[in-house]
């Protein structure tokens, strides 16, 4: 999918029905504690390395305990579960309903969904003012132009640090996921939209933000590219 054939309500419509279905199972049992095979376990392990060192930069930034914090793409809803229990406020929202209902019914459990508000709605249509913006997992699923799209929205919605990842291009991840596609229905991933680094710099400079940081997280088949950018 390249850039003049985006359509970006087709895309939401793509990625609403993988989330609400199929992708709601792989995702959940991935997130969760089912036993897995050695692909999706370094999945698993690659994601949760992620999510250790992005909750470790946010809490550098000074984020005072109450302030209000846009998990966008939520998934099973893990970090913004990890961000009430640190006392932090919460809007989980995620495309696909079945996400969204997932980690309602967790955070429940854990005794913090008082300090979570719960929509289902896109990363490119989400709305209001936070002191922050998460987004983890979700960018790596839209080509260049709905990249700067919903990357653009996403940032807009904050003042203060936004930390996400994305895919960088790069031609052993891009054999990687030629090779995935060999693996049995099962085992695959999701198509991976991986952005060049002139594309990246290009959104960043377009939208006066800065990079404060920045890492590759590897592990078998997860990669990806940590970032946390604020305003000049």
């Amino acid at each position: 999918m390249n850039s003049s054939s985006f359509n970006a309500e087709e895309h939401k419509k793509m990625l609403q029905s993988y989330f609400n279905g199929q992708g709601f199972q792989r995702w959940a049992s991935i997130y969760g504690n089912d036993k897995l095979s050695t692909v999706r376990s370094t999945v698993r392990q690659g994601h949760a390395v992620m999510m250790d060192k992005a909750f470790e930069w946010l809490q550098k930034t000074g984020l005072k305990k109450g302030a209000f914090v846009l998990d966008a793409g939520c998934g099973t809803g893990l970090f913004s579960i990890r961000l009430a229990k640190s006392g932090y406020r919460v809007k989980s929202a995620d495309i696909a309903a079945q996400m969204v209902n997932k980690t309602k019914e967790d955070a429940e459990k854990a005794g913090v969904a008082g300090n979570i508000e719960f929509e289902v709605n896109s990363i490119e249509s989400v709305s209001g003012s936070y002191d922050a913006v998460v987004c983890f997992d979700v960018l790596i699923h839209y080509p260049a132009e709905g990249f700067a799209q919903a990357f653009s929205n996403l940032s807009s919605l904050t003042k203060g640090p936004m930390i996400f990842t994305y895919a960088p291009y790069n031609n052993i991840l891009a054999f990687q996921h030629w090779i995935g596609g060999f693996f049995p229905k099962k085992e695959r991933r999701t198509t991976i939209q991986m952005i060049r680094d002139e594309e990246m710099q290009r959104v960043l400079g377009k939208l006066g933000l800065t990079v404060v940081s920045r890492q590759k997280i590897s592990f078998g088949f997860y990669h990806t590219m940590l970032m946390h950018v604020e305003r000049r």
